[in-house]
């Protein structure tokens, strides 16, 4: 993500960290959807669980969405994904409970079916003056298309739903996700018509990049996996862990710097060697920043504020439960 938009280019070609990122994050958040609400999926959880969760997941998406409208404001030269997020995440709401069955029959539907639709509206056009142009921009032809991603937010939550502790699932994460990225990107390489370039929302896009994602998924929980000690792997991997438990907070962080340099760049448009330096200048602060809050047990101030906002409204948005009587 920072060397995609730090690390200088020699031209106007794709680099590989073009896109990708943003898919391994679109499927982290269908898996971390799942994590979240595994209690309230659960037959005997409580009546209101679930809906508690709906509210928590739909406070998350406005405050993502003014985040991301706010971070458009800087001259950071970014295309900012936080505000699609928002979007997203509203849009699968009605998948946040739904069967195993009817997450894999939606999701594949979607894969195939969400990029004709946007070629469909692409050609028909949409005028510029139009109210609808924000609401096409954000489903279908943005930077980041809602619609096109929610397949991939549905695969995260039912590989979530199928038991990541599972050798089955991993093993299916991994040898699906290899083979989901070798029918994409192989598609693209050896058909003319066909295209995995990135941010095109392709079907071939979507299955490459996204099987990349859940191969890399399905890697990580193979080696991080507590039941299998290895105290070198988890050393290896702490700035990695690090870094995503504050995620968010870097991803801003990292625009606000941008933005701040952006007389040299701005974003995809460092030289040499300002790009290197402020990519190298970034991660490690970042890592740093991660590594003190794992070391104080604390989330990041962004993350701990969408989390903290989400559980009191959540709470707040239940019915108060009923007086306790006593014999």
């Amino acid at each position: 993500m920072i060397a995609a938009h730090a690390w200088p280019r020699q031209d106007d070609g794709e680099l590989l960290v073009d896109g990708r990122p943003s898919v391994l994050f679109v499927v982290v958040a269908g898996v971390a959807l799942g994590l979240v609400t595994a209690r309230a999926a659960q037959p005997s959880a409580p009546v209101d669980a679930r809906r508690e969760q709906r509210i928590r997941l739909l406070l998350r998406a406005a405050i993502l969405l003014v985040i991301g409208l706010l971070l458009w404001m800087l001259p950071s030269g970014i295309a900012i994904i936080l505000d699609y997020y928002g979007v997203l995440f509203v849009l699968a709401l009605p998948l946040l409970f739904a069967a195993r069955w009817l997450l894999a029959i939606v999701s594949l539907a979607l894969l195939v079916a969400a990029p004709l639709a946007r070629d469909a509206l692409v050609a028909a056009g949409v005028p510029g003056e139009s109210p609808l142009e924000p609401v096409v921009d954000y489903l279908f032809t943005g930077y980041y298309p809602a619609v096109l991603w929610l397949p991939l937010v549905g695969l995260g939550l039912l590989a979530t739903r199928s038991g990541l502790d599972r050798a089955r699932t991993r093993a299916m994460l991994i040898g699906g996700g290899a083979t989901a990225a070798l029918g994409g990107y192989g598609a693209a390489a050896l058909l003319p018509s066909v295209s995995a370039e990135a941010h095109s929302g392709t079907t071939a896009e979507l299955v490459g990049s996204g099987g990349l994602a859940f191969a890399i998924i399905g890697l990580l929980l193979v080696v991080l996996d507590p039941g299998t000690p290895s105290p070198w792997r988890r050393v290896a991997l702490a700035p990695l862990t690090a870094l995503g438990r504050v995620a968010l907070t870097v991803y801003v962080g990292q625009v606000v710097v941008i933005a701040a340099f952006a007389a040299l760049g701005p974003a995809g448009r460092f030289t040499s060697p300002v790009g290197e330096t402020l990519t190298v200048v970034l991660v490690v602060a970042g890592i740093l920043f991660g590594l003190a809050c794992s070391a104080l047990g604390r989330r990041g101030p962004l993350e701990a504020l969408l989390s903290s906002a989400a559980a009191a409204v959540g709470r707040a948005a239940l019915p108060p439960a009923p007086p306790t009587v006593r014999d």
